[in-house]
């Protein structure tokens, strides 16, 4: 399926693109000064948004709990929607075409570029953000996300024991029922290509549930990959969101072949929209 096609309309965050040599020229002076600006907002929004986790979300979640997975897709989809348009100040720019149906169990593999891919994910996934696959220090750590996996009850790793860390993909992918994500390069690329894929969990969990896949590629997001990133350099970010798919999962002797079949779509994928931007 085409990218925006289908269930995949598109939909726009910020117009995306380099703009004039002018803009980017005056985005780039007063970067020192937005970029800063734009984090304290985002730290104080995430703060607000921790209070209404605290005394509303939860509250809610444990007295409608057939309700929780639609009232923490909704916290989480406002909560992504204003951090994105608080980056705008900065000077970012993101565009997202096509949607992930979550009404039923499918498998999103994404490539990784930034802290932000988590945010990309919640908006792309309709009309429950997905489960994703993240590692145990930033189930604990990062705010309002951790809080948010516990709730929806993603799957935590811990990829130096390999044995649980399967065990637990497994798991996930026997009960998951609105769509789960994983990250198979396993760590943020420092120039946004495509790294090798740890394909094993991705292959464990289409052998235990044949779901259709869809690929989630992003590119732009790359040059603010670390925390530090974002405190003087938000306005370098151009970032662009695709969707690819339906693809109807393979037989249980075809999954290696498949997977590395996915990997080189996307590959060929973020080549084509890099492409098309003048990033080649």
């Amino acid at each position: 399926m085409e990218p925006g096609r289908g269930s995949g309309a598109a939909h726009r965050v910020r117009p995306a693109g380099p703009g004039s040599a002018g803009a980017r020229v005056r985005r780039r002076a007063l970067a020192p000064v937005l970029s800063p600006l734009a984090i304290v907002a985002v730290l104080v929004w995430i703060v607000l948004g921790g209070i209404y986790q605290r005394l509303v979300l939860w509250p809610a979640s444990a007295l409608f709990p057939r309700r929780r997975r639609a009232l923490v897709s909704a916290y989480m989809r406002v909560m992504a929607r204003v951090i994105f348009a608080l980056l705008g100040i900065g000077g970012a720019r993101a565009k997202r075409c096509g949607r992930v149906p979550t009404d039923a169990p499918v498998l999103m593999i994404m490539n990784h570029q930034s802290l932000v891919d988590i945010l990309t994910l919640c908006l792309v996934g309709w009309p429950y953000v997905p489960w994703f696959v993240s590692r145990r220090r930033y189930g604990r750590f990062v705010p309002t996300i951790a809080f948010c996996q516990r709730l929806l009850g993603c799957p935590i790793i811990e990829p130096s024991d390999r044995r649980a860390a399967l065990a637990t993909l497994e798991d996930a992918a026997r009960r998951q029922d609105h769509g789960i994500a994983i990250f198979p390069e396993g760590h943020r690329t420092r120039d946004g290509e495509i790294g090798p894929f740890h394909s094993a969990g991705v292959e464990l969990m289409l052998r235990q549930r044949a779901v259709p896949v869809y690929l989630v590629v992003t590119d732009g997001f790359w040059t603010c990959r670390r925390l530090v990133d974002f405190v003087f350099n938000i306005d370098r970010i151009d970032g662009r969101t695709e969707v690819l798919g339906p693809f109807e999962p393979p037989g249980p002797e075809s999954v290696a072949a498949f997977v590395g079949e996915m990997r080189e779509k996307m590959v060929g994928h973020l080549h084509a929209m890099r492409e098309r931007n003048g990033r080649l």
